[in-house]
């Protein structure tokens, strides 16, 4: 009945949000407009290729609020760099002219009803799935969020790199932990044995390129616009880290939750025991975490890689050239994650063994 209560309560403030966000071009400094009609030709200047459409919206603030524009719009097949707009539809344009001959220009569709319909559902979905979990890992989103920006902002006025990422690093690891699971042995174990994980794979990353040499920065597709060219390894150092720290936090939350549930079922376990029931887990979870890493760093290159190849590219020099820095990502977190594995076995058995009061 309480789950029922909650879905009525949430579905009337998800309502009211949504209308409300419907209405709120008064809070926006750009001009936003609402398509009434939309009129679409094939293009004959571009052989076919592309469509004009003629769009007639009705402005929705500023001084010009309520008249009526007309917009063109140009777009492709492939929407790759261009967009199809339609009927109801809210724009951003830029207006130029005087008022009684008002010109305007597209600059984007205005996104923010969409956005929130899925964040709520997302959100509601969690809250019945998990109840207070739920509730805690959406706290935990916000505060990692709010962490990762405050990090970016110390990057951007100029702190050294890495004495920051070890920093937001180890308050990622100890809040997400700590607001999910709450403090109690097992979330210790998890904390310890996610930040000795995470440093054992820089190490071995500085070890690395100590041997082999640095990867070419210059393939990354921001150095262009940075100005301090020597943090370049640093910043994607970063990457590689942060990147990884999920994985290897959920494979040390699962390790240490497990060996937790082994001692205080059992508190007379022996080690090896404990080590056994762990291994299965552990087994189980290594190859699936993986396979997430390879599916995580490579989908945003698939565009890439099809483009690549459709022009004749071969795969070795597509992998070689054009992703490198996605192939190092992934193997450097597939690495945490094996890493992770023996780390945490070592210290849940260290501190979870004979304990019998766990919380």
């Amino acid at each position: 009945m309480k789950k029922l209560y909650f879905s009525l309560i949430y579905l009337a403030v998800s309502v009211m949000l949504l209308i409300g966000l419907a209405h709120d071009a008064f809070l926006y400094k750009e001009t936003v407009v609402k398509i009434r009609q939309a009129e679409t030709v094939v293009s004959e200047e571009k052989d076919g290729t592309m469509y004009e459409q003629t769009l007639e919206a009705q402005i929705l603030n500023g001084a010009h609020k309520g008249q009526t524009i007309t917009l063109k719009n140009l777009y492709s097949r492939s929407l790759t760099v261009d967009e199809k707009y339609k009927k109801g539809d809210r724009v951003f344009v830029t207006l130029t002219g005087e008022a009684d001959e008002l010109e305007g220009k597209i600059t984007g569709l205005k996104r923010d009803s969409y956005v929130l319909a899925v964040l709520l559902l997302f959100v509601y979905l969690l809250c019945m799935m998990a109840g207070k979990k739920g509730i805690a890992a959406i706290l935990s989103a916000g505060v990692n969020i709010l962490l990762f920006y405050l990090a970016l902002c110390q990057y951007e006025k100029g702190t050294y790199v890495l004495p920051v990422t070890i920093l937001v690093m180890i308050l990622f690891a100890v809040c997400s932990l700590l607001i999910v699971s709450g403090w109690n042995r097992v979330t210790a174990a998890a904390v310890l044995a996610t930040l000795l994980t995470v440093a054992a794979a820089g190490v071995f990353y500085f070890l690395v390129l100590k041997l082999a040499g640095d990867p070419e920065y210059f393939m990354m597709e921001y150095t262009e616009y940075l100005n301090n060219t020597s943090q370049f390894g640093m910043l994607f150092f970063a990457q590689v880290l942060i990147g990884g720290l999920g994985a290897v936090m959920d494979v040390a939350i699962s390790i240490t939750a497990t060996a937790g549930e082994l001692v205080y079922v059992n508190p007379g376990i022996t080690k090896e025991s404990l080590y056994d029931g762990i291994r299965h887990v552990a087994d189980d979870i290594m190859g699936t975490m993986i396979n997430v890493l390879l599916l995580s760093y490579f989908c945003g290159s698939i565009p890439l890689i099809l483009i690549k190849m459709i022009n004749h590219y071969g795969f070795t020099e597509i992998f070689k050239f054009h992703i490198p820095f996605e192939l190092i990502q992934f193997l450097m977190g597939s690495i945490a994650i094996l890493i992770s594995i023996p780390i945490s076995l070592a210290v849940s058995v260290r501190l979870l063994k004979g304990k019998e009061e766990l919380a």
